[in-house]
């Protein structure tokens, strides 16, 4: 097909037909099929229309991107059940208590249970294990329970609905994150592309998940660090490790590299890091023991992890995580001392970001949103088509007899 726009058009529609199917379709776990169909039609409707971006008038992109998240809006969130633990936490706080020092099935949270919406404590996933979230996502759980409360929906239906417009909004604040970060060859491409990926769209619109607003504040960092402005670059990169520790994985390029001044960029990402973490540290909520916990990762669940699941099979749990460690700090020296200066920022992101993914001893679909998205401001395809496919893996599942979901690729 040589005419790039009919090439465009017929992609979006492929596009926006896998993706309303994909949101009537219910239960997705429970209709595996449907999934692999609908999300498959989908992303050949993407692929076709990568060709062709630059073809597919802007105004139209945008009015498609936000009518095909919409349709997501009212679904129920099937993928992944994680939302609940954001709103579970969210209530905890509201009652007074720290999220870190009791697992949701603690009989010292049954008062929290009576004041909260009704069956959400049910819902949590990892009953038995406490809250490994950083304290800014914490803040914003907070944030929108009590906004959930004030504004007369709090019951379980309507925090998932105030949840989904946050990350709605903020998914949109990253597409014009990846505006300002692109440069002017790849810029309409870029954001088109983010605009339109299908998994950006199901892992935040269906999944509700809270991954795009550390994608957000990481890729406005990188264009902080593109322009020069370190300190600020900082600031947005230390929010971004305080919202979920990933980011703090990119500090590595961003100072090795010539790409910052690492005196004033480290005099912005420290504050911005601890300040949110001071008030559950010097209160005794347990922070520390929370990220003590998220050290052993891996031991319960591994979900879709790569090089650790595979090591696991010669090395104790222990060692493959000092192994997967080694290996991401080897490697991502080597790739900041590689791709050199700061023209070079979204493209070692990338880069780095998909070596830390591969390493980590807990990898689920949402985790490639990251790396996805500045593979697609860099050119880099190799996360992109990583970040496409990984939710496929969620329809291979089997139920527990409690009715939790596990992936049979990996411990959940």
């Amino acid at each position: 097909m040589k005419r790039p726009r009919l090439r465009a058009w017929l992609g979006l529609g492929l596009l926006a037909a896998g993706l309303c199917g994909l949101a009537l379709s219910g239960d997705l776990l429970l209709h595996a099929g449907r999934l692999w169909a609908f999300y498959g039609l989908s992303l050949a409707g993407f692929g076709l229309l990568a060709t062709a971006a630059t073809s597919l008038p802007l105004r139209g992109a945008i009015v498609a991107a936000v009518l095909l998240r919409l349709v997501f809006l009212p679904v129920t969130p099937s993928l992944s059940d994680d939302v609940y633990r954001y709103l579970w936490d969210g209530q905890v706080q509201s009652a007074g208590a720290s999220p870190y020092l009791y697992a949701p099935a603690d009989p010292r949270l049954d008062e929290v249970q009576a004041a909260g919406p009704a069956g959400l404590r049910p819902l949590v996933n990892h009953p038995r294990l406490r809250t490994v979230y950083p304290p800014l996502a914490q803040a914003l759980f907070r944030g929108v329970t009590r906004t959930a409360g004030a504004a007369g929906v709090g019951s379980v239906r309507g925090g998932v609905l105030l949840w989904k417009l946050v990350v709605g909004a903020a998914d949109l604040l990253t597409a014009a994150a990846v505006w300002w970060l692109a440069d002017a060859r790849r810029r309409r491409q870029a954001t088109v592309l983010y605009l339109l990926c299908p998994a950006v769209i199901l892992q935040t619109w269906e999944s509700a998940h809270l991954e795009v607003v550390a994608v957000g504040l990481t890729v406005a960092a990188a264009a902080l660090l593109v322009r020069g402005r370190d300190w600020q670059a900082g600031v947005a990169l230390g929010l971004a490790a305080a919202f979920k520790l990933t980011p703090a994985g990119l500090l590595l390029p961003a100072l090795l590299g010539g790409r910052a001044r690492p005196g004033r960029l480290l005099a912005g990402f420290v504050p911005a890091f601890v300040v949110p973490c001071l008030p559950y540290l010097l209160g005794g909520g347990g922070l520390g023991d929370a990220f003590g916990g998220a050290a052993g990762a891996g031991t319960e669940w591994t979900g879709t992890a790569l090089l650790f699941s595979a090591l696991t099979y010669a090395l104790p749990a222990r060692a493959a995580q000092l192994v997967c460690l080694a290996v991401f700090l080897g490697g991502a020296v080597w790739m900041a001392r590689h791709l050199r200066g700061r023209a070079q920022t979204a493209r070692v992101f990338a880069w780095t970001l998909t070596l830390l993914i591969a390493c980590l001893p807990v990898v689920h679909a949402w985790y490639w949103l990251m790396p996805l998205t500045f593979g697609l401001v860099a050119g880099v395809w190799l996360p992109v088509v990583i970040g496409l496919v990984a939710p496929l893996p969620e329809a291979v599942t089997t139920r527990w007899p409690g009715g939790r979901v596990s992936t049979i690729l990996g411990r959940r």
